[in-house]
């Protein structure tokens, strides 16, 4: 499955699968748009993790409104992280 990152102020989107490597994920923002607001991981998933963890939301990098994550099992992830809490 694919994780996409959305924001519905500006219809702006990035997408990538949810394993692939931070390399080529950093490679994609630079050549389709300007996501570098993510956080630390090996892969998208965790990058995006990080980031909802450490903030609790991602801005869109054009126009600074929140963007929505939609992916399943980024939302599992998410629970059995509040889950050992």
């Amino acid at each position: 499955m694919q994780v996409e990152l959305y924001c519905s102020n500006c219809c702006t989107s990035f997408v990538a699968a949810p394993d692939t490597p931070a390399s080529q994920v950093i490679d994609q923002m630079a050549e389709e748009g300007p996501w570098y607001a993510l956080g630390d991981g090996e892969t998208y998933e965790d990058m995006i993790f990080s980031t909802l963890f450490a903030c609790g939301t991602i801005r869109c990098a054009d126009c600074g409104h929140s963007a929505s994550v939609s992916e399943q099992s980024l939302g599992q992830m998410a629970m059995e992280v509040l889950g050992s809490w």
